[in-house]
């Protein structure tokens, strides 16, 4: 708090404060009253910075200038088989975004897990928490069965997935930290999603898949 101390001539007393301190008003009702009125007010706006963001920071330092005709890396096999086992359209616009920047994403991955290395692990788990939301709000908080659940998956599976991708970018627009344009965070939350899907965040997980 500062010192800096105002004086009115009803004899009420103003100290200023900061961000981090409150601004206090001592008022004395009367000369000689036996009581005080103080009222405290804090405006503080907090933002929590987020490891997505953080992410998301990283990727958009990035060049894409070659507009994904430089290096690719093909989906792999378990990804493959999770996509046809949820039916997601294999032209779906996250799947054609990771064969084309999907190492732009891992540069972004290696750069933010200097400064944390569960960086990965928390955005992962991040995308898991949106899918399980996601799955929530359409089957309804009532228990189903696996199959129940799958089948569901696999009639809305392009819907859950651009659902997952709205929920991150809604999560990253709040939270503090560098904003980077939004065509490039919903870039980066595409390939996010997909890569969260691969590591079995994400859709729903063949028995006998490829991945543990």
């Amino acid at each position: 708090m500062t010192d800096h101390k105002v004086t009115a001539k009803d004899g009420s007393t103003a100290i200023g404060g900061d961000v981090n301190a409150p601004v206090v008003n001592l008022n004395l009702t009367a000369p000689n009253a036996a009581s005080v009125s103080l009222s405290i007010e804090q405006h503080v706006e907090l933002e929590l910075p987020s490891r997505l963001g953080a992410v998301i920071a990283v990727f958009s330092k990035q060049s894409l200038s070659e507009y994904g005709l430089g290096p690719r890396m093909a989906l792999p096999a378990e990804a493959i088989e999770k996509v046809e086992y949820n039916s997601l359209s294999k032209d779906h616009q996250a799947l054609v975004d990771y064969y084309k920047h999907s190492l732009v994403l891992e540069r972004a991955y290696l750069g933010a897990e200097q400064q944390n290395s569960d960086t990965r692990y928390l955005v992962r788990r991040k995308a898991a928490i949106a899918y399980k939301s996601e799955i929530q709000n359409g089957l309804g908080l009532q228990p189903t069965s696996p199959s129940h659940r799958l089948n569901y998956v696999r009639a809305n599976a392009d819907k859950i997935v651009a659902g997952v991708i709205n929920q991150l970018v809604d999560d990253y627009k709040k939270s503090s930290g560098i904003k980077a344009e939004q065509e490039t965070a919903h870039l980066a939350v595409s390939l996010v999603v997909v890569d969260s899907v691969v590591a079995c965040e994400v859709l729903e997980r063949p028995a006998n898949a490829l991945t543990a």
